[in-house]
């Protein structure tokens, strides 16, 4: 018994010392190769924090939208940063000690509220009297970026703009996250250009059909893509006549929007087919002759309805365009006309089976782009104010997928709103017409919006004033300020109300 129990013991011995060493091994291992992969990690850790990368840091101060400031210098940057304005001041937390480095600031003033970029974007919009500095990649188009001395950092020919620095950064990834200007792209969008009556007129006294555009082309023509809501038919079969509620104005009249270089045009109104469907084709031929797109419109309901799709630095924007105003000629199948829907206050209900047409066509739209735009022609005539079918239908295009909302034919500004963090301009207002009989008619706004990539990153407004019948110039300051106020005070959302 008692070497039975020796044996046992010596046997359980053995075991217990190989287990032992076993588990010894395994531990070994186990460690050995978790030391060599975080040797590993912590090696490329090392090498990546050993090597540094500089890239150049961009800054854009904004501001709310209702704030008469365009630009800012330097100095007065640093003076308000440095002992506080008038005006709520906000810095970016993160960026806190590069902006100090750039405008040569020991410390700010205690005034000033460091955020995340986020909130401050936020709270600028909010409401008026607020400025902050923010780095270029985090700026949306709710604020208003302002120049910094005369240079906007979304103008591609801003070669001078002051308000950057080099900054040392370990990320490989943020370096390369530098400020391209090659990555914008300026999508400019004007109103109504009816060519017709009394432009037409002015025109043929001047001897000069670019006579209506000389102002404002250069402003125009400077987009990437420019885009027009054309209501007035070019054909040589009519002469234009002088009084009335039909346009029409001679194929001459094309070279204004060549003049201004317009890219795109919409034929979805209650003009453009005003004098039939061949003379309607007549236009459509004139237009691809001289390589206008158009969209809205076309020989039958496929090419009215589709989505136009142009191209520009990298980008595909697809343009769609509807009207619901009473008398245009409705494509079909197999004949001319423009895409139409019905809603208020031009047909008794919303139609709703038109509006799933809408929202159908921008869904499929967002298969072939990356940007898209609709414009609407609806609304009360000479009423700052969007009624609510133009509301819901904006908001379902959002919902659809649409980027920016184009508003146009109630001859007058209408308000702007910021809906899911996409613009709606529920009307742009005049910008070739003839209605001299009241201010509000002969004001309009150029819209330019500014994409960084895929990102709208920029809205400037340019208010405008026609004259003589035909021929729109940028406002004066006491222009501009009605035409702002009128805008600031319809406006639905914060950002752009008073």
């Amino acid at each position: 018994m008692k070497r039975t129990k020796k044996n046992f013991l010596k046997r359980n011995k053995t075991a217990i010392v190989f287990m032992a060493a076993f588990s010894l091994v395994v531990f070994l291992l186990a460690f050995g190769l978790d030391y060599y992969r975080n040797s590993n990690s912590s090696k490329s850790e090392t090498g990546n924090k050993a090597k540094e990368y500089e890239f150049v840091q961009y800054y854009i101060p904004v501001v709310h939208y209702t704030d008469s400031i365009e630009t800012i210098s330097i100095a007065d940057l640093k003076n308000k940063f440095a002992s506080g304005g008038a005006e709520e001041l906000f810095i970016s937390s993160a960026d806190s000690n590069n902006v100090k480095k750039l405008l040569k600031l020991s410390d700010f003033s205690s005034k000033v509220q460091a955020l995340n970029s986020s909130d401050i974007i936020n709270k600028v919009a909010e409401k008026g009297n607020r400025l902050a500095i923010v780095p270029f990649s985090q700026v949306t188009f709710r604020v208003k970026s302002l120049k910094v001395e005369g240079e906007f950092l979304w103008d591609k020919t801003a070669t001078n703009y002051p308000l950057k620095t080099k900054i040392k950064t370990r990320s490989e990834r943020e370096a390369k996250n530098t400020f391209n200007p090659a990555k914008v792209t300026l999508l400019t969008n004007i109103g109504d250009v009816i060519l017709g009556r009394h432009v037409a007129y002015k025109m043929r006294t001047y001897n000069d059909y670019n006579h209506p555009w000389l102002k404002m082309a250069g402003l125009i023509k400077k987009g990437d893509v420019a885009f027009a809501d054309l209501e007035t038919p070019l054909s040589d079969r009519i002469a234009p006549p002088d009084e009335g509620m039909a346009f029409i104005a001679p194929q001459k009249a094309v070279s204004g929007l060549k003049l201004a270089g317009i890219d795109v045009v919409a034929l979805a109104n209650n003009h453009s087919t005003n004098f039939g469907t061949n003379v309607f084709s007549e236009t459509l031929d004139l237009l691809k002759k001289e390589k206008i797109k158009y969209v809205g419109g076309g020989i039958n309901s496929a090419e009215a309805y589709k989505p136009l799709i142009v191209e520009k630095n990298g980008l595909k924007f697809a343009f769609l365009d509807f009207n619901s105003i009473i008398g245009a000629i409705k494509a079909t199948e197999n004949t001319p006309g423009v895409a139409k829907f019905a809603i208020k206050p031009w047909s008794e209900v919303d139609n709703q089976s038109d509006i799933q047409v809408i929202k159908t066509n921008i869904v499929a739209a967002r298969k072939q782009a990356d940007i898209i735009i609709v414009e609407f022609h609806w609304g009360v005539e000479y009423s700052p104010n969007p009624i609510q079918s133009q509301i819901n239908v904006a908001h379902a295009a959002i919902d659809s997928g649409a980027d920016v909302i184009i508003g146009t034919h109630p001859h007058v500004v209408q308000a702007l709103e910021s809906y899911k963090n996409r613009p709606v301009f529920y009307s742009l207002g005049n910008f070739i017409f003839d209605q001299e009989w009241s201010i509000e008619t002969k004001q309009g706004i150029v819209a330019e919006t500014y994409f960084y990539n895929k990102k709208l990153i920029s809205v400037l407004i340019y208010p405008y004033q026609i004259e003589d019948y035909n021929q729109p110039h940028l406002a004066t300051l006491e222009q501009e300020r009605q035409i702002f106020s009128r805008i600031f005070t319809a406006s639905l959302s914060p950002d752009f109300r008073y």
